[in-house]
């Protein structure tokens, strides 16, 4: 009984195994749609290969340079064949084979070679692995052939850059002219407009990979000279282009001075608790006048126009000086003498004095000197003076002394003035110490030139 029923369990499994088999046999294969196949022959040598255009260090990739390649198929569908990057280049191709056995496929390549020699690209199919072999020579670039414009003959589209020409200033990277051209043929290029106009040229270079309508930018090189309008002309010999460049007039040269003795420069003060009648007018002269060996800017107070008062300024370096020829107001006699009014080059807490403004008379004494001392209290400081925030001020002392036969040394008046660069003097307060009494005045407005 025992062999019997081991027996047919034998048999059972048999039956099963087989029934099995009859099923795996005939289940569907999933198709993804992909080509099978193989590089290789069936004595697993690599199938034909070639390689066609020329390969330059330097030259982008044409749609003449390809290879081609033969693959063993044995399954049609889609495929992707491609080689790995060598020296800037690469091949692949992407398509669809409809036919058993040997085909051949086109590679396109892609890139620019970055050096010579003869480079080995890897190619995959399925699983196999095939080599070829692409030579890269030296050699120029070739030459272009393109027609300036956006299309033949016409130059319209002509763009500037952001740079601003201006006269007397050497132009940078941001001045530029973006030219548009039609290639016919790819390669590279250098275009210019020639010789210089008004200090100015224009040039640029570069390659076109393609056919069709590209950009050139041409970088302007120079210094303008002078403002206004000038055409220049970009021409390659078989076409040309010709644009407009404006430039503007350079900015006045700021004043810097303390004082400015710039010809019609002007400026207003008022008297600090006066009426609106208690302004000065006052107005540098184109004109000038010279005492003894030096020469002086000429400072006319007007009325209405008219000159009612005047007295002259001279500037040697950062140091300013006013001639005094006129007795100011309580002595017997002129001075007719200069004094130092600033010394911009000294430091807070420096000064000087400016001596031997005499001798001379008032009421009846007899003056043997007059002396002013300067001393420097603020620099480089900031103040608002009426409603107006001045920056880089210089604020100065003074004290006014005079020597009175039998009597000694005597000060008569203390002052202060605020000194803004570029602008003149911003504000002044004078105290009388005979007949105690503060005068103060403030700037108003400014013109400079």
């Amino acid at each position: 009984m025992k062999r019997l029923f081991a027996y047919f369990f034998i048999v059972l499994v048999v039956v099963f195994f087989a029934a099995c088999q009859k099923e795996l046999q005939f289940d569907a294969i999933p198709d993804d749609g992909l080509a099978l196949g193989t590089l290789k022959s069936s004595s697993d040598n690599c199938l034909p290969s070639s390689v066609s255009g020329d390969y330059t260090k330097d030259t982008i990739l044409k749609s003449t340079n390809f290879v081609e390649v033969t693959i063993d198929v044995t399954k049609i569908g889609n495929y992707t064949i491609k080689t790995d990057t060598i020296s800037g280049m690469s091949f692949s191709a992407i398509g669809t084979v409809n036919a058993l056995g040997l085909n051949i496929v086109k590679l396109i390549g892609v890139g620019t070679p970055t050096s010579i020699g003869t480079k080995i690209f890897t190619v995959k199919f399925g699983t196999s692995i095939c080599r070829i072999f692409v030579p890269v020579v030296s050699g120029a670039n070739p030459n272009s052939i393109y027609t300036l414009g956006g299309a033949p003959g016409n130059c319209s589209g002509v763009t500037t850059g952001l740079g601003i020409y201006t006269a007397g200033t050497t132009v940078g990277a941001t001045h530029t002219v973006t030219l548009s051209a039609t290639v016919t043929n790819p390669g590279i290029y250098t275009l210019n407009t020639g010789a210089s106009i008004n200090g100015l040229s224009f040039s640029g270079t570069g390659s076109f990979a393609a056919n069709g309508t590209f950009p050139v930018v041409l970088t302007a090189i120079g210094t303008p000279a002078v403002a206004g309008s000038f055409n220049y002309t970009a021409s390659n010999g078989t076409s040309s282009c010709t644009f407009t460049i404006t430039v503007i007039a350079a900015p006045p040269t700021p004043n810097l001075d303390y004082i400015p003795q710039t010809s019609f420069t002007n400026w207003t003060t008022r008297l600090v608790g006066g009426t609106p009648a208690d302004t000065t007018f006052i107005q540098v002269s184109a004109n000038s006048r010279t005492f003894g060996t030096n020469t002086y800017k000429i400072f006319e107070r007007k009325v209405l126009g008219n000159p009612t008062d005047s007295f002259f300024n001279r500037k040697n370096g950062g140091l300013y000086y006013q001639y005094i020829d006129g007795n100011l107001g309580v002595l017997d006699n002129s001075v007719n003498k200069e004094y130092l009014v600033l010394d911009s080059t000294k430091l807070v807490a420096q000064n000087w004095t400016s001596n031997n403004l005499g001798p001379n008379s008032a009421m009846g004494f007899i003056i043997t000197d007059i002396r002013i001392k300067a001393t420097i209290i603020a620099k480089g400081a900031t103040f608002t003076v009426n409603g107006i925030t001045y920056t880089n001020v210089i604020e100065v002392d003074y004290a006014y002394e005079v020597t009175i036969l039998g009597l000694g040394n005597l000060p008569i008046a203390n002052e202060t003035r605020r000194f803004a660069k570029g602008i003149g003097v911003i504000y002044s307060s004078i105290q009388n110490l005979i007949a105690p009494a503060i005068i103060q005045n403030e700037l108003t407005r400014s013109q400079i030139f």
